[in-house]
């Protein structure tokens, strides 16, 4: 196979993994560069296109899929977990039990959107079971009952969308801390990962 340049091997759309290799864990004067191009990666490859698509009302769908992705992503980095292979009901109830999902995700709500929102969308293509995707609620996350004993919900795709850019913002200034250390060193072996698998598979394509 003949040699094709691809260009440099990006992580982001502003930084690559070189730039990443040019940082060092303990230098305290890097962290904020690190940031930076965790916030690219994450704004360039995920909240910039769900904001887009926010704007159109039929959108409800697209935008909970990438925030499912996203969701995962982020718990992946916040602890240092390289290959998230069978374990995105984890990841997803992790994530939601955080503090801008409560108190409406409890255990029960936070495995429901895991089996019927993100399995449902990113497998079927559609939101699985007794839920609805609605805007302008008066909360993130309403109950009802359905026939029988089955609980319904309803869930506000814009409030969930801020709720997640709101952990996401709360995730950076963590990580700015100089006493946040192992919550670094697990962005670091991440995003470590990441460089490396994106040089790997560069080399297969010289």
């Amino acid at each position: 196979m003949g040699y094709h340049d691809f260009g440099p091997l990006r992580i982001s759309p502003s930084f690559t993994a070189d730039d990443w290799a040019e940082l060092a864990l303990d230098a305290e004067a890097d962290w904020r560069r690190a940031v930076d191009m965790l916030r690219d990666r994450i704004d360039g490859r995920f909240l910039d296109h769900a904001r887009n698509c926010l704007q159109s009302e039929t959108s409800g769908f697209v935008v909970l899929a990438i925030d499912s992705m996203l969701i995962e992503a982020l718990e992946q980095f916040r602890r240092g977990i390289v290959d998230g292979r069978g374990r995105s009901g984890e990841l997803i109830r992790s994530f939601l039990a955080g503090p801008r999902f409560q108190p409406q995700f409890d255990s029960v709500a936070a495995n429901a959107f895991y089996e019927d929102i993100r399995c449902g969308l990113l497998h079927q293509a559609e939101a699985r079971r007794l839920w609805l995707i609605r805007r302008s609620q008066a909360e993130l996350l309403t109950t009802s009952r359905a026939t029988g004993a089955d609980v319904g919900y309803v869930i506000d795709v814009v409030q969930f969308h801020e709720a997640l850019e709101s952990a996401f913002d709360d995730y950076l200034k963590e990580l700015v801390e100089p006493n946040q250390e192992k919550l670094r060193e697990n962005l670091w072996s991440k995003m470590n990962h990441i460089c490396r698998v994106r040089k790997e598979r560069a080399g297969l394509f010289e």
